[in-house]
């Protein structure tokens, strides 16, 4: 029961970081009105950094004393996920909820590409034909959703928050690689708890210099209580899944079903607000992404398949 329950552990990890970050532009946007970008990274990863201390110094502290002792190399990351997430709350500040969760989907073949440069035991996943024919029909679909009709035609247009969202597609794949390979030495969970107090010592240099730390007492309790609900969801429980779940199924795969929550945030953006309804196009978009996922599951379970007959 101890074995099935641990190999059931990273399917349900890739649950939890897909929904967690399905829910994230849209606690973001939401927020935007009580907070300015640098206060709302810094509340929102404070939290999660609290949440994960207090973890992690009660369940595991030899794991979160052997993070600490790392902390070059993840201040190193830190310094990404700083520049990563603060361009993320900004672009949402200045698009809807759904296109920028659309946009950062172009991190799926950076992150292909790079685990198949990096990770020699994700190639033959990579290269079956039901992963790349899946991964292809997830990008189909998202660009599907992406589109928008202006006047007689389709248009896309390049604007900060779009070339924000590609810098962040871009960040995010260095990080999603990184992570997984320096999670094979350290704790998912510790390693995610000390880069996150790296993060919100950014956030509060920023917010100090550039930002207005006011916000944190305008806001009110209510406010500030899902902003702690948001870190603590969106950010700490879905990196430390993303980190675990990475380790045992690939980043690549772990990117592609990814693909899956620019869906999921516009069913739940749209009982908030009304510029996110998609037109039929952009429905079956969806629609074809989430096949292009089932074929990325099927794959995994195919190549697992074949990996153990080759190890027999």
């Amino acid at each position: 029961m101890a074995q099935q329950n641990k190999s059931i552990m990273p399917y349900l990890s890739v649950v939890v970081f897909v929904t967690g970050w399905a829910l994230t532009p849209v606690f973001v946007r939401y927020m935007s009105g009580a907070y300015e970008p640098h206060s709302q990274a810094f509340i929102r990863y404070g939290s999660a950094a609290v949440a994960l201390l207090l973890y992690t110094a009660f369940r595991m502290p030899g794991a979160l004393k052997e993070a600490f002792a790392r902390w070059r190399i993840l201040l190193s990351m830190s310094l990404l996920v700083l520049l990563m997430q603060f361009a993320w709350t900004v672009a949402i500040y200045h698009t809807t909820a759904t296109k920028a969760q659309l946009v950062t989907t172009l991190q799926a073949p950076l992150v292909i590409l790079l685990s198949f440069l990096v990770f020699r035991e994700e190639r033959a996943v990579i290269g079956s034909w039901r992963y790349l024919l899946g991964t292809l029909s997830c990008i189909a679909g998202v660009l599907a959703i992406f589109i928008r009709r202006s006047g007689g035609g389709l248009s896309l247009t390049v604007d900060l928050a779009l070339i924000l969202l590609i810098f962040v597609s871009i960040t995010w794949a260095i990080y999603a690689v990184w992570g997984r390979h320096t999670a094979k030495s350290l704790h998912p969970i510790a390693l995610f708890a000390v880069l996150s107090v790296f993060v919100s010592a950014g956030f509060l240099l920023s917010t100090l210099l550039l930002g207005d730390i006011s916000c944190l007492a305008t806001a009110g309790p209510r406010m500030n209580f899902i902003a702690f609900i948001s870190g603590v969801i969106c950010i700490a429980a879905a990196h430390c899944a993303f980190h675990h779940a990475q380790l045992h199924l690939g980043s690549a795969y772990c990117t592609s079903l990814h693909l899956t929550s620019p869906f999921i945030t516009h069913i739940i953006a749209l009982f908030f607000w009304t510029d996110e309804k998609l037109v039929l196009l952009q429905q079956l978009g969806g629609f074809l992404l989430i096949a292009g996922c089932l074929l990325v599951i099927r794959s995994r379970v195919t190549g697992s398949a074949i990996s153990e007959e080759s190890d027999q």
